[in-house]
């Protein structure tokens, strides 16, 4: 059978984009089971696809293909990639991530393996990166434009329907990553970022939940929440909390309101963490 491929873009579903791969999928690799992760990533939001990316993958199937592409350098001098990952340790399952060499395939590079600044990293033991170069991988023409259809699509369904992974491409020895995602200390408090609001205005930071000390305080833009819940309902109805979203990461939330609309708060700001 052919293995799952996971799918996650900024395509949105305004338009044909995500219904046009999805359909040269399953013309390539029939009975593929399809699985919408996300396609409402920010635009460009590399590093929202990232973490997003990461904070699903303990619950992804494994083998499986993941064809993520959130792609602003499409067309230029940026690698197609494709990634063979050890899906957990022990087990011998393997995951391929399919995309662009920006970033956005992080999450198949153990934080322990990632650097403490952005860039091209050595790509540590046990993983394999190949450029994308093989022309039978993908369709007969490509857009500078629409890699998602043109590139990436068909090589996940080759992935996805048993081909050769070797035969992609040339191997590469490096691979752009992202740091690990988290706060960062600034004498006795961390400072993060905004990297997600979901649909339900939630800001969900950087701040790991392993970073939390007992009791604290949290300011972002301008506002001072000192509350913290263990779930939505802990909070009183249309306050501000915090709590350690299901992601494992520190979020600020107005029970059954929005908290971005409250806080006039927005993706990719900063959010400052001190003891009380």
């Amino acid at each position: 059978m052919a293995l799952p491929v996971v799918l996650l873009t900024d395509f949105g579903t305004r338009d044909t984009y995500v219904g046009q791969v999805k359909a040269v999928l399953s013309a390539r690799a029939p009975g593929a089971p399809l699985i919408d992760l996300t396609h409402e990533v920010s635009p460009y939001a590399i590093d929202e696809g990232a973490w997003l990316l990461e904070t699903a993958l303990p619950f992804l199937p494994a083998p499986a293909v993941v064809l993520a592409v959130v792609d602003p350098g499409v067309g230029s001098e940026r690698l197609p990639v494709a990634v063979r990952a050890p899906a957990s340790s022990g087990t011998g399952a393997v995951r391929y991530f399919v995309g662009p060499d920006n970033a956005l395939l992080s999450p198949a590079v153990s934080s322990d393996h990632r650097p403490a600044r952005p860039g091209p990293s050595p790509v540590p033991e046990g993983l394999a990166v190949r450029a994308i170069e093989n022309p039978a991988a993908r369709l007969e023409t490509v857009s500078a434009t629409f890699h998602g259809r043109d590139l990436f699509a068909p090589v996940a369904a080759y992935l996805a329907g048993g081909g050769d992974y070797e035969s992609l491409g040339p191997p590469r020895e490096e691979l752009t990553l992202l740091p690990p995602f988290g706060g960062i200390a600034e004498g006795e408090a961390i400072r993060g970022t905004v990297v997600h609001v979901d649909r339900y205005g939630n800001l969900v930071t950087t701040i790991r939940k392993e970073q939390l000390p007992d009791a604290f305080y949290l300011d972002i833009n301008g506002c001072r929440i000192a509350r913290t819940v263990r779930t939505f309902s802990d909070a009183p109805r249309g306050q501000l909390a915090c709590h350690v979203d299901s992601s494992g990461f520190l979020a600020i939330a107005e029970r059954e309101g929005n908290a971005a609309l409250r806080t006039g708060a927005a993706r990719g700001d900063a959010v400052l963490l001190t003891p009380s």
